[in-house]
């Protein structure tokens, strides 16, 4: 029989002695899946030989390994106190699963939010009618804290004002909480410059916002250790550092892996599936070059999914990532400043952040109105390419977290400043990638462009065509081309694209086809279909010089004149 005494955990033995087995330990709660139908287990809190008290949850489903040797050692890890007599451990855990208790608690086997309350592996935020408990995995968890919120705003915060990568940096970091509220898929934003630019001190300040700088990762880790870290940082913003570092032959696929958020189907020791884990997730990273740069070195080519989940920005300020250096003499000692201060002051933002949105009657409906508004707030119309629209929409999330936060009164910014730094990052963005067009059509206009080059001097003109020509030209309202339906499907699907159909809709939609035949895209001149199309309008709607002029009839007017008399001025003079 054993008993709780307020400085450990007493064994009676038959006699009613007591013997000391070990130190202050109890149970707080019963804990479970949201359903109540997996992932039993209790919660035990205890203090270690210096009085701290902590807390973590014995699985019943280790009960019988080993008589949970896993959570002894992790208790005589933590410095708990345990008698090394025969039986102490067995009386102990025994103790432990037989205490009656009738509260409930929520297992979370990562963080982010359940109902109202923000889970984390080292704190918890929030209220709701049954509390929830991390049980997850704690790779990368060092959420600690140091200065107050309001030192941070001073010393940090207030000197994001004016550098728009700054301010991207921090609206990262807070929109990762709000990502799953808006149907947004996870995606990264890459700080890409050159060395020593002031790319890790934006780094740094963003991972202030959650913890000290301990909380950047590096793509160095595996594809397993980067899904555990996801996990452990669902909802919150994910730090990556040094691009470049990642696995040359897993670069492309991390990307997507981090941005589908959805761990790899693997298999248990007996062969069922095992359990597949989802994050939402803002991730940060830094780099030298662009994931198409990256991607080229390695004989690979970068996709347009990659492109929209991996927003390279290249650093554009008056001193690379800096635009206004405040009162600092330099861009060296102003970094100096922000490093000294991100090391001193770090971990409150969030926590303030995370606290103000649990207690909000419809925290999502908030933000959807807020990143709607300043997405319709700007310049570019919804009829965009889909690609540059959903970039887009993923800005102005951006945007909106750092506008709510400074209405709020968590940051020591203008309202307005997160909205226009991170406007000015979409207009960088979108030159970067010159123009608004999906990827997709940019690449197949230029194949578009390619053929026009390559047949220009194949043609013949309507009156005077043959097999033995390409096609044939005429003139209309301007020069217009005959091409084969045959030719030109072969001609595009070279080598082996398989893209004519892609081709033809895009020219169709651009009004750069013309048709007798609207649901075959192609002209139909007696038994043969050829597509018409009009390649000085694709060359002038594209911006691309492309010498045409041999398809035009000469023009008589530039005759000499017949009958030469001399002007007034030169008889005069002669």
């Amino acid at each position: 029989m054993l008993k709780a005494k307020p400085d450990g955990i007493y064994a009676l033995n038959k006699d009613g002695e007591e013997r000391k087995i070990s130190g202050p330990i109890e149970v707080k709660a019963i804990v479970s899946s949201p359903d109540k139908r997996d992932d039993f287990g209790r919660l035990i809190e205890w203090k270690n030989y210096f009085g701290l008290s902590i807390r973590e949850v014995l699985p019943m489903g280790e009960v019988d390994d080993y008589s949970a040797k896993k959570f002894k050692k992790r208790l005589l890890n933590s410095g708990f106190e345990l008698s090394t007599k025969k039986f102490s451990w067995d009386s102990l855990l025994s103790y432990l699963i037989e205490y009656p208790c009738s509260e409930h608690a929520i297992t979370a086997k990562q963080s982010g939010w359940i109902d109202r309350q923000f889970i984390t592996p080292d704190w918890t935020i929030g209220e709701a009618t049954t509390p929830a408990v991390y049980v997850g995995d704690f790779a990368g968890a060092s959420l600690s804290e140091a200065g107050t919120l309001t030192e941070w705003q001073q010393q940090v915060g207030s000197y994001c004002r004016d550098n728009p990568i700054l301010i991207l940096s921090v609206c990262c970091a807070l929109a990762a909480p709000l990502i799953e509220w808006t149907g947004i898929e996870s995606f990264g934003v890459q700080i890409v410059g050159a060395s020593k630019t002031g790319k890790s001190t934006a780094m740094k300040v963003a991972a202030s916002v959650y913890s000290d700088q301990t909380y950047c990762e590096s793509w160095s880790s595996t594809a397993n250790g980067l899904e555990s870290i996801a996990r452990a940082r669902n909802n919150m913003l994910l730090c990556l550092d040094e691009f470049k570092q990642c696995p040359e032959q897993e670069m492309d696929r991390l990307v997507y892996h981090l941005c589908n958020g959805v761990s790899k189907l693997r298999s248990e020791k007996d062969g069922s599936l095992g359990k597949r884990y989802r994050w939402n997730t803002i991730f940060l990273s830094t780099g030298e070059l662009t994931l198409k740069e990256l991607l080229h070195d390695n004989n690979k080519t970068v996709s347009a999914g990659q492109m929209v989940r991996l927003l390279d920005i290249p650093t554009f300020g008056a001193f690379d990532v800096f635009e206004n250096i405040h009162e600092f003499s330099s861009p060296k000692e102003f970094a100096e400043h922000l490093g000294s201060a991100t090391r001193k002051y770090f971990g409150t933002l969030a926590k303030a952040w995370v606290k103000i949105l649990s207690r909000l009657n419809c925290p999502q409906d908030e933000v959807i109105k807020e990143y709607r508004c300043i997405r319709e707030e700007w310049p570019w119309a919804k009829d965009i390419g889909s690609q540059a629209n959903n970039v887009l929409d993923k800005l102005a999330l951006l945007a909106a977290a750092g506008e709510i936060a400074t209405n709020h009164g968590l940051l020591p910014w203008h309202l307005g400043d997160a909205k226009g730094a991170l406007k000015q990052v979409a207009m960088v963005w979108l030159d970067d990638r010159d123009g608004t067009e999906n990827a997709e059509n940019k690449k197949l206009t230029e194949d578009i462009l390619k053929l026009i080059k390559k047949w220009r001097h194949s043609l013949s003109s309507k009156e005077q065509w043959n097999d033995s020509f390409i096609g044939m030209f005429e003139f209309e309202q301007e020069l217009v081309w005959y091409i084969p339906q045959q030719i030109f499907k072969t001609e595009v699907n070279q080598p082996n694209k398989q893209i004519y159909s892609k081709v033809r809709e895009l020219m169709w939609k651009k009004g750069w086809l013309s048709s007798n035949e609207p649901d075959r895209r192609t002209f139909k001149i007696g038994s043969k279909r050829f597509f018409k199309f009009f390649p000085e309008k694709i060359c002038r709607e594209c911006g691309e010089s492309v010498d045409l002029s041999h398809f035009h009839p000469n023009d008589n007017s530039l005759n000499s004149n017949a009958n030469p008399t001399f002007p007034v001025s030169q008889s005069e003079n002669y």
